[in-house]
C-alpha cells in the first residue's frame, strides 16, 4: 500500500479576474466538507428518520510570503477586499504531486491572516468558504 504524504499536496488558485497559479511555498491547505441532515420522521413513527441535504465547504490555505508569491497573495487579498464577491474563485487543493488527485471547487475568500516576526519567516493564512459543487479527481 502507498501512502501520500502531505509534503506531496499543493494548491492552485484564480479569482475572477486572474489567471490559475500554483500558491508557492504553501505550507498546508485544509478543507472540511459537511452535509445537512434533514429529519423526515413520519408522525406516528418510533425512530427518526434523516435524509442527506445541502453540501458546504469551508478550510484555510497556509503559505510562506516570498518574493514569488506576491501574486497570488495580491489576488487573494484582493478577493478578500472585496465586498460584491460573485464567490467564483477557483481552488485546486491537490494531494499528490502528480497532480491527478485533487479537489476543485469555486469559493469566497472570508478571511486572511498576515504574520511577520523578528527572526521568522513571513506567513499568510488564508481562510474560505465553498461555493457550489465540490469535485473530488482521487
Amino acid at each position: 500500500m502507498a501512502f501520500i504524504r502531505g509534503e506531496e499536496g499543493s494548491v492552485k488558485f484564480k479569482n475572477g479576474s486572474g489567471t490559475t497559479e500554483a500558491i508557492v511555498s504553501t505550507t498546508s491547505w485544509s478543507l472540511d466538507i459537511s452535509k445537512d441532515v434533514l429529519d423526515v420522521t413520519a408522525h406516528g413513527a418510533t425512530s427518526r428518520a434523516n435524509v442527506g441535504g445541502l453540501i458546504s465547504g469551508s478550510g484555510s490555505i497556509d503559505f510562506l510570503y516570498t518574493a514569488a508569491s506576491g501574486n497570488e497573495t495580491a489576488n487573494l487579498l484582493g478577493d478578500v477586499l472585496t465586498t460584491e464577491d460573485a464567490g467564483d474563485a477557483q481552488f485546486e487543493l491537490f494531494l499528490d504531486t502528480s497532480g491527478t488527485k485533487k479537489v476543485s471547487f469555486s469559493g469566497v475568500v472570508t478571511g486572511t491572516s498576515l504574520s511577520a516576526a523578528t527572526g521568522d519567516l513571513e506567513t499568510v493564512s488564508v481562510s474560505f468558504t465553498t461555493n457550489g459543487a465540490i469535485t473530488n479527481a482521487a
